[in-house]
């Protein structure tokens, strides 16, 4: 069986293990062992259930289908806030409903529109400090939704389920204290692996038709920042930035072991210009946590 890459954030300049994770691929063994994971941190945790957002994105929507085929607990609440379209929501009410596994004693509504609280607390902020930026605007989106989610959490024993994956962790592509939660199982796994995953967990559902949707759909934070997560990465696809990503790694890796010449210095240098590794760069801060 496939065990998952179950370690600790690599270090911005531990290029062998970039390149190591990059190399992850979806098999029948990684999704049995991320359900098992997700299982048995349950257990050994104390928790009683997950909890988390359903954006009607592949990552939110391929674990809760997971978690459901497993038989898991968890609650899952599509939260849409002003520029959520109405295709991202009925999907992630589709999920919602569709692989729900909320315990028989917890009665919940699966959509909870948040758009006149995020208003209200966007508001209060401009009456404070009235400069702000569309990123801003949407990181305050994903700080809405989080206090939410923790607060449902405390209230049934559980813990935040965050839906990041290789990608958003190498391009800084979440929002600190907002989208990320207390145990990040595809943290490690890449996007481009994730989908193949999502596919093969199709094949074991009574009803694909929702996670089906949410492979198919155009990827996007939905906080209205741009049309897509790819717009932001400047990348045509996730293959693409995993792949520039590997020719980076391996380039810094050779540069430190043994130089590079003239044409591979200039590419290296074309590559930190490029969207993806731009954002690499300017984002250690969030991989490398808190400094103490």
């Amino acid at each position: 069986m496939a065990a998952l890459p179950r370690m600790e954030c690599p270090c911005d300049d531990d290029f062998d293990l970039w390149l190591e994770l990059l190399e992850v691929k979806a098999s029948e063994g990684l999704l049995d062992a991320l359900g098992d994971f997700l299982q048995d941190y349950l257990r050994t945790s104390g928790r009683k259930l997950y909890v988390m957002g359903l954006s009607g994105g592949i990552d939110s929507s391929f674990l809760a289908a997971l978690l459901h085929s497993r038989r898991i607990p968890y609650l899952g609440f599509c939260l849409p806030i002003a520029s959520n379209t109405p295709a991202e929501i009925e999907r992630g009410t589709r999920v919602a409903e569709a692989y729900a596994m909320a315990p028989a004693s917890v009665s919940l509504t699966h959509k909870h529109d948040f758009t006149e609280l995020y208003r209200k607390i966007s508001a209060t902020f401009a009456g404070i400090y009235p400069e702000t930026t569309p990123v801003a605007e949407g990181n305050l989106k994903a700080r809405t939704r989080m206090l939410f989610l923790y607060h449902v959490a405390q209230l049934h024993g559980g813990c935040v389920l965050s839906t990041d994956q290789l990608d958003e962790l190498l391009t800084g592509f979440w929002t600190l204290h907002g989208d990320v939660g207390d145990v990040s199982p595809i943290q490690l796994i890449p996007k481009s692996s994730e989908y193949d995953l999502a596919r093969m967990l199709c094949a074991r559902l009574a009803d694909p038709a929702p996670l089906q949707a949410a492979i198919e759909a155009v990827p996007t934070d939905g906080l209205g920042i741009s049309s897509s997560d790819l717009d932001q990465l400047e990348a045509e696809s996730y293959a693409q930035v995993e792949d520039m990503f590997r020719e980076y790694f391996r380039l810094r890796r050779d540069e430190r072991d043994r130089g590079l010449t003239a044409e591979q210095a200039a590419r290296k240098v074309a590559l930190e210009g490029s969207g993806p590794v731009r954002r690499f760069l300017a984002s250690g801060f969030k991989r490398n946590g808190a400094v103490l």
